[in-house]
């Protein structure tokens, strides 16, 4: 049963709660009013700073409620986590509980544990993972139907992207000069994850998709010369072999929200809501 046949079984608009209503919160639920108001409804908000929530309520319309995180869980048909890591494995866990349609955007809450995985195997309810910032994961899930020798992302972004991360707690962060490239971290998805929880969730969707987070490698890189986020992909298996970079451009409404990201949301709610599909 594909993505659009589920929605096509529900005779009354879904009724949508926005975990997070940040950036990408705002612009989904910016969408789902503009685009998709024949099938469903923005119709609960949440945010760990509530101001937000009733700032995005104005925006959107007056009858949504702004409720707790687990309230929304339960009375939403489709809940959105545009929140952070730290409350995604508990919006997926608890969302599958009570067998709901979940769409995640912080991915990295997801790696340590696989709990949710088992979860949803004996769930009635749905997570969908967007692609994110990156291309290429639709050639990662087909060639993971064979042997993947190896999975390779480098990021590349701005300073300022990369200042505040709990792994310049610990280090200093490198002198930057001319045009002179760094590389800042070398390791294995799980650790560029916790190290960089805001900046690389590229990092744990190319691990779902491919080899896990303790095999994929990743490299991230800085300059003053950088002007945008840019997402390297090397993949060699047994089908082949996968290249892919992407370099994103910001989002209109946040420069440090990758606008690519945002629409590739976009493009999986299109899938829910559809009866064609067209991709992997």
């Amino acid at each position: 049963m594909g993505h659009g046949s589920f929605f096509w079984g529900i005779m009354h608009k879904l009724k949508v709660g926005i975990i997070g209503c940040g950036t990408i919160g705002g612009a989904l639920g910016k969408w789902i009013k503009a685009k998709f108001k024949k099938m469903a409804v923005v119709a609960y908000l949440c945010d760990h700073h509530e101001e937000k929530a009733y700032s995005l309520k104005k925006k959107l319309g007056r009858t949504i409620r702004v409720v707790s995180l687990r309230e929304l869980i339960r009375k939403a048909d489709l809940i959105i986590e545009a929140a952070s890591a730290s409350v995604s494995r508990e919006v997926v866990e608890f969302g599958l509980k009570h067998h709901k349609m979940l769409l995640i955007m912080s991915v990295g809450g997801l790696l340590d544990s696989d709990r949710w995985f088992k979860l949803a195997c004996e769930s009635r309810g749905r997570v969908w993972i967007p692609s994110g910032a990156i291309a290429g994961v639709d050639g990662i899930s087909a060639a993971r139907n064979t042997k993947i020798r190896r999975v390779k992302l480098i990021t590349k972004k701005p300073p300022l992207g990369l200042m505040g991360a709990p792994y310049f707690q610990k280090k200093c962060f490198p002198r930057l000069h001319g045009k002179r490239e760094v590389c800042v971290f070398r390791g294995s998805a799980l650790d560029a994850v916790k190290a960089f929880p805001q900046n690389v969730n590229v990092a744990a969707i190319l691990s779902l998709a491919g080899i896990g987070p303790r095999r994929t490698e990743v490299e991230i890189w800085t300059s003053l010369r950088y002007r945008v986020n840019e997402h390297e992909i090397y993949v060699e298996g047994d089908s082949g072999k996968i290249r892919t970079v992407t370099s994103n451009a910001p989002s209109p409404e946040n420069a440090k929200t990758s606008y690519l990201a945002i629409l590739s949301a976009v493009a999986v709610l299109k899938k829910i809501f559809s009866s064609i599909e067209i991709g992997t």
